[in-house]
């Protein structure tokens, strides 16, 4: 499903090419300004510019693997790259859409074991993030470390971690010691989140963790969210281009610093809401993005993901319901690689463990829809209709029979029937209740106890 057409991309891509050739990128580090100057850019390193001419940004893109391998903590590998397809989930978020009051609040560190809990059994997901965010447990600066470790001891999948500070980054590099023990060293274990500021800015710490992910090899994914009106031009195309020569530069300078590092090509763009100044994330524009990413992926040869779910709204009703199928069909039509935020909605800002089960559901609806229409039984169902004849009836006919079981029509668990009278809602809870009241940490032995010990010797005691 493509929404543009070959020269359409082709003009993306030229006028990317030519901002970061004539305007560049601020970067605060010098020591990619001194490796970029090294390399052919054009470097004002009063000015901390980058400007990269085309026929060098082309060299460097043309050095991103378009599949890589990733790991989880069991050494299990997963082909990141062609026709390869996973879910990424996400454990917290500011809100928590409670399912009793079916109401906003705060996380938990409750929340925190149990969507990690879901996450771990759901087999299309790969990999889970945690948002950086504290629980109501804690009131000190130790919470949002409580809930790191919570999620830690609750799951083996491969960890796509976003940093909040260089300090933060450091200390889970310590801690992703630990958890790699046994595993060979070349297996990545996690995925580390580079952000630029938005517009074509590189901060100095987010430069340093770009910097020490090429040392070690670390995968890596932007986090690039111009915002319409605001970060970038009040115009789809004038967003999605900005979005474009961000992700694009940061791949570059990837490329640069380590060449053939994994770089998983992916941005997420909102819209100002002029009259509130509110930045809405989850909109209808969404499937197109969906869409655009892409077809500049393929265009560049790269591996890509994309959000795959997500609601403006908090309720389980009809508009949410609309929202998320809309958004998981172009996210799964799109050909990604990775599709991110499982469990998301409220304006990216909220999710639930009911939500994370109810995106499977939805995931399901979208292979199927991506499947389209078979012709495999043309034949037979002409002649089922002849045999069958005026007035006649197909209950046992041999195509019935056939594909009684064999998913010729639609059906899951989830979804509710005419003769039933559990909602989604419902269903959705009653899987998390089993998976939790079933669920058996993967991580035991020695590895949860040392894990155990650097919180408490190197967080919790020094707090």
């Amino acid at each position: 499903m493509n929404i543009l057409s070959e020269s359409q991309v082709d003009l993306i891509v030229e006028k990317t090419e030519e901002i970061l050739e004539k305007v560049g990128f601020v970067v605060e580090s010098d020591e990619i300004l001194k490796a970029s100057k090294k390399c052919g850019a054009i470097v004002d390193e009063i000015k901390s510019t980058i400007k990269i001419p085309r026929e060098l940004l082309r060299e460097l893109i043309s050095l991103c693997p378009s599949e890589y391998k990733i790991s989880d903590l069991n050494g299990n590998e997963y082909k990141v790259g062609g026709d390869n397809r996973y879910c990424m989930a996400i454990v917290t978020d500011p809100w928590i859409i409670d399912y009793e009051t079916q109401l906003p609040r705060r996380p938990s560190l409750e929340d925190i074991r149990r969507n990690t809990m879901v996450g771990q059994s759901l087999p299309e997901v790969i990999s889970m993030s945690r948002m950086d965010f504290p629980v109501t447990d804690f009131s000190d600066e130790t919470s949002s470390w409580h809930a790191l470790l919570e999620h830690l001891l609750h799951q083996n999948k491969h960890i796509s971690f976003i940093p909040g500070s260089l300090e933060q980054y450091r200390i889970f590099m310590q801690i992703a010691e630990i958890l790699k023990e046994g595993i060979p060293a070349e297996r990545n274990i996690m995925t580390v989140a580079v952000t630029p500021i938005t517009p074509l800015r590189l901060g100095r710490w987010n430069a340093e963790v770009l910097i020490d992910a090429c040392k070690k090899n670390i995968p890596m994914v932007p986090t690039t969210c111009p915002m319409a009106g605001m970060t970038s031009p009040y115009s789809k195309i004038g967003t999605f281009i900005q979005a474009n020569v961000e992700t694009i530069f940061l791949l570059a300078i990837s490329q640069l610093l380590k060449p053939k590092i994994p770089f998983r090509y992916a941005f997420g763009s909102s819209v100002m809401n002029v009259k509130t100044g509110c930045d809405l994330y989850y909109t209808m524009e969404k499937v197109l993005e969906k869409m655009v990413v892409g077809s500049l992926a393929k265009r560049y040869g790269l591996t890509f993901g994309v959000e795959c779910g997500g609601t403006m709204g908090y309720r389980f009703d009809g508009q949410s319901g609309a929202e998320g199928v809309l958004f998981m069909l172009a996210a799964y039509m799109s050909g990604a690689n990775m599709m991110q935020g499982i469990g998301s909605c409220y304006n990216a800002i909220g999710m639930s463990a009911e939500m994370m089960i109810i995106h499977t559901g939805w995931l399901e609806v979208a292979k199927y829809l991506s499947k389209g229409v078979s012709f495999d039984d043309l034949e037979e169902s002409v002649e089922s209709i002849k045999n069958a004849g005026p007035g006649g009836d197909f209950l046992t006919d041999s195509l019935t029979l056939k594909n009684l079981r064999s998913g010729e029509f639609f059906h899951s668990e989830l979804f509710t029937t005419a003769d039933e009278a559990s909602l989604m809602l419902e269903k959705a809870h009653n899987k998390v209740e089993e998976i939790v009241s079933n669920f058996k940490s993967p991580l035991q032995g020695e590895k949860r106890e040392k894990l155990i010990r650097y919180f408490h010797d190197n967080i919790f005691k020094k707090v």
